[in-house]
């Protein structure tokens, strides 16, 4: 195969990957996905896509800040004059992965956890989505960059359990709560 037809291929495999997918996908993950599943290298495909968006065929939306790549009108039109030119394992290989692409991206972008320097410490963000609707948001201080780091991995790694925990704070009777602590106090 030569460089040009390499090249054609690349391209193609990104705007497939954007077809089946269905949806729109970040950056990172992205980026992620196509280097977990050893699709190509990095630094192709940061150009193969940024040409893909130069020329129309990829476009590219922002929220938040975030960009989110999904395949054009435009692009679905070469898609299918060349789609031909990958791979069926490959094309399969994609197919039967989707479903749980989708679902890790769902699960990515639903829960989110960011820090940044602030003043003498570190300002926490951390959220939790349910499509355009934000369920949870926390802003918090921490002290250190560790501190920071393990308030992002926790909500991360258990955010159902932390929504619950807050939840529960949250909701219950703190009047009653007092009541009877100060009952139990003075039988005490």
């Amino acid at each position: 195969m030569n460089e040009h037809s390499d090249i054609a291929e690349k391209k193609i495999l990104i705007l497939y990957f954007l077809k089946i997918l269905d949806m729109p996908i970040g950056s990172i993950q992205f980026v992620r996905i196509m280097l977990e599943n050893k699709l190509m290298n990095y630094f192709y495909m940061q150009q193969y896509l940024s040409e893909l968006i130069e020329e129309e065929l990829v476009q590219v939306e922002k929220n938040e800040d975030i960009s989110y790549y999904l395949i054009s009108e435009k692009g679905m039109d070469i898609l299918n004059m060349f789609e031909s030119i990958l791979p069926a394992g490959l094309k399969k290989r994609l197919k039967d992965s989707v479903g749980e692409i989708k679902k890790n991206i769902h699960t990515e972008t639903m829960i989110t956890a960011d820090y940044v320097p602030e003043g003498d410490g570190y300002s926490v963000l951390c959220k939790i989505r349910e499509s355009d609707f934000s369920l949870l948001e926390v802003k918090i201080a921490a002290g250190t960059k560790n501190d920071a780091r393990n308030i992002c991995k926790n909500w991360i790694e258990s955010p159902h359990e932390i929504y619950l925990e807050i939840l529960e704070t949250m909701i219950q009777d703190r009047k009653n709560q007092e009541e009877l602590m100060d009952d139990q106090i003075s039988y005490g």
